[in-house]
């Protein structure tokens, strides 16, 4: 689609009003989903096409709420609680008589898209959400609510928390209100050569914090589904087995080159829990523990080295 697509951040250069919770729209994705909070004026407004899908979520009444469908409107009213639809890439024109409280969540296609492929475990070909003026969907309003709610309070596991909510929202968008053309996902026998060094260079990069399936696929652009299946074809284990041989064989080379670093260092910077973790999973690759490998390898260190002066 154009790069003239209105985006989230430009919502009030097309509505007047002002922003009543900043959110997390200044700093998400372009390919996640966002929230904000808003109150508008009374207006009769044109809205271009949006890159995003907007679900609008009501916290005031509307007694006069007008959707031009194209040839008539459509007029009705919305209560808090209810939730209006804005498919991406289409202008809608509105117009509402009173003053609004909403709050915005607004939704990538790359995220819906993810969704859907890993629910029908086929590619997408198209995917459409079309404008709804006003839904009483209990559940979508209680997802918005939630995400709103975690993304501006916060708390323990606060991010898994809400990536978790924000695949709740996709997969009830694609169940309920998505229209999908799929096909049959052909997996290829090989991982691109450029999309291999990239997710190379992305493991290596961050061996020490929690690499997910998720985080490889989106790498290269794949639904998980699909990258799995690829990645086995490829690299012959799949993913996590591959990112646990790589973790293994960097505490190996770090125990071998570096004996002053402590075994619960080793341990952290190769993305191991602790030590412990460590050592079980290292004995069951090596048959051997971490200290019993570094005190065997620096023996042999020092041994050549004396040979040589010999």
């Amino acid at each position: 689609m154009a790069d003239s697509l209105l985006t989230p951040d430009q919502i009030l250069k097309v509505i007047p009003g002002k922003v009543t919770f900043d959110g997390t729209v200044d700093n998400a994705s372009d390919n996640g989903l966002a929230v904000r909070g808003y109150r508008f004026d009374k207006t009769d407004v044109y809205i271009p096409s949006m890159r995003d899908y907007k679900l609008v979520r009501w916290k005031s009444e509307a007694s006069k709420l007008g959707f031009y469908t194209g040839n008539r409107w459509l007029k009705q009213s919305v209560i808090p609680g209810d939730v209006t639809i804005l498919a991406r890439g289409e202008p809608s024109r509105w117009f509402w008589m009173e003053d609004i409280d909403v709050s915005h969540v607004y939704v990538s296609q790359s995220a819906v898209a993810r969704v859907a492929n890993d629910i029908f475990d086929k590619e997408i070909d198209h995917l459409n959400i079309e404008h709804i003026a006003s839904a009483q969907d209990p559940i979508l309003t209680a997802l918005m609510e939630s995400y709103e709610r975690e993304c501006l309070e916060g708390g323990l596991g606060g991010q898994l928390y809400a990536s978790t909510i924000e695949m709740q929202i996709c997969i009830h968008l694609v169940r309920k209100y998505a229209k999908c053309k799929l096909r049959e996902i052909q997996v290829e026998s090989r991982i691109p050569p450029l999309k291999r060094k990239k997710i190379e260079e992305f493991i290596v990069e961050n061996l020490d914090q929690n690499i997910t399936i998720d985080d490889l696929a989106k790498v290269v652009g794949f639904s998980q589904s699909y990258f799995i299946r690829l990645f086995r074809n490829d690299v012959g284990v799949p993913p996590h087995a591959y990112v646990l041989a790589r973790r293994l064989e960097k505490a190996k080379e770090m125990l071998r080159s570096s004996p002053d670093i402590p075994i619960k260092v080793v341990a952290i910077e190769c993305g191991f829990s602790d030590q412990s973790h460590l050592t079980r999973l290292f004995k069951n690759k090596f048959s051997i523990t971490p200290m019993k490998f570094r005190k065997v390898k620096t023996s042999k260190v020092v041994f050549d080295f004396f040979q040589s002066k010999s």
